[in-house]
């Protein structure tokens, strides 16, 4: 997958994720930690795969 493509994917995911968590709780922390987590998960999964292979 083209590397802007991932990041753009991950931005977005991550946008969401913290939109949800907004929408549960308004606590900043959470929903920053949350889109954050999400969007690295992205943004870096190809290469955690290839780290850890199940």
């Amino acid at each position: 997958m083209d590397p802007v493509t991932r990041f753009l994917l991950g931005a977005g995911l991550g946008a969401i994720a913290s939109g949800i968590t907004y929408a549960i709780t308004t606590a900043p922390p959470w929903w920053w930690a949350v889109g954050l987590v999400v969007a690295v998960l992205v943004w870096f999964g190809d290469v955690l795969l290839d780290l850890f292979p199940f």
